[in-house]
């Protein structure tokens, strides 16, 4: 039985609890563990898999305004950072058994195996809704029994982190080199996704990762033809913010 059929048979077991006081309930996957973040979301149709493992999603929830996620499993090698850093994950429609013959896992076990939680069944379209036009807030995941005060006075109390750039960003140079090379480009990475990487390699680049507070003798010493400085969370990347 996956996880739609088992919710059919019970109530709500999870819920929302966003600080304007707004309540959202639904369905738990993935950890389910309580976690506070910041809440926003993204229209992709595809692509949850990178998704969840954007660097850029470090300490936020994302909601996916595309209703059904899951549907073709995950495949690690898609991964855009190891470990994922997200924050959680809010969709309408939850698929637990995935058709793709690359799939290695659900997306539900990948969650669970990186601490991350997700809930389903919340009405989606309010939630975009309600984030564009209000802005991004903090929100709390969180058992269904948990009350709204007691949610509040969590949220309230919590301060968001600001240092997911130390937190994503490698801490160590990593060299990515292709044949008959043409260039040579130091990437300071404040939250990189390999894609970069790819994207750079596949235009003749040799790619040297840096940590994000790399000195500017450090990078001289690399001999650079370019520089790229890479996106990622502002907190803490006073180079690209």
């Amino acid at each position: 039985m996956n996880l739609l059929e088992k919710s059919k048979l019970a109530d709500f077991n999870r819920k929302l609890i966003l600080e304007d006081g707004s309540v959202y309930p639904g369905y738990g996957f993935g950890s389910m563990a309580d976690s506070i973040t910041e809440i926003v979301f993204n229209t992709s149709l595809v692509g949850y898999t990178e998704i969840i493992s954007d660097p850029s999603y470090t300490y936020q929830t994302v909601v996916m305004a595309y209703p059904l996620i899951g549907n073709y499993g995950i495949t690690e090698e898609d991964f855009e950072t190891e470990p994922p850093t997200i924050g959680g994950l809010v969709v309408r429609d939850y698929n637990d058994s995935p058709s793709n013959f690359r799939s290695r896992n659900t997306l539900s076990e990948i969650m669970e195996r990186y601490h991350i939680p997700g809930i389903y069944g919340v009405d989606t379209r309010k939630l975009v809704r309600s984030i564009r036009d209000k802005g991004s807030r903090k929100v709390l995941i969180t058992g269904i029994d948990t009350t709204l005060e007691e949610g509040l006075k969590k949220l309230k109390n919590y301060d968001l982190p600001h240092d997911a750039v130390e937190k994503v960003g490698r801490k160590i140079l990593q060299k990515y080199y292709v044949q008959k090379a043409k260039y040579n480009v130091v990437a300071i990475d404040c939250g990189m996704k390999l894609n970069i990487v790819r994207s750079l390699n596949n235009k003749g680049c040799n790619v040297f990762m840096v940590p994000w507070n790399i000195s500017v003798e450090e990078v001289e010493r690399l001999k650079p033809d370019g520089i790229f400085l890479s996106n990622g969370r502002p907190y803490g990347c006073n180079a690209g913010y």
